[in-house]
């Protein structure tokens, strides 16, 4: 188990119960299923903070750059620059700049 507070890792049996981690250590109770990450790694989600996922996430929903990592997370909108929220009148603005800015051309639909 690596918990990603900066302790060794260490040994441990995790419990997922709807969908959550739901115990941690040395758990003997019964299991529906039983995954042996013996010689695995085991740890928490990874948050990747500094994307450029602001358009990509329209045609990769997936984020495949970050998820094929490990990540489970991303943050958009750095740079001081995202797509939204964006006020109707500076939408062409907005879609613009990126354009410029990521080097993507766009259509701008009314």
């Amino acid at each position: 188990m690596v918990d990603g507070t900066g302790a060794p890792r260490y040994h441990a049996d995790v419990t997922v119960a709807g969908g959550h981690i739901a115990e941690i250590g040395k758990i003997t109770d019964g299991a529906k299923q039983v995954i042996d990450a013996s010689d695995l790694i085991v740890t928490p989600g990874f948050i990747d903070i500094h994307t450029h996922y602001d358009a990509q996430v329209l045609w990769d929903p997936l984020c495949t750059s970050s998820s094929w990592h490990g990540s489970t997370t991303v943050v958009t909108g750095n740079c001081g620059f995202t797509l939204a929220p964006c006020r109707p009148e500076d939408r062409d603005y907005i879609t613009r700049m990126l354009a410029v800015v990521e080097d993507k051309r766009f259509r701008v639909r009314s």
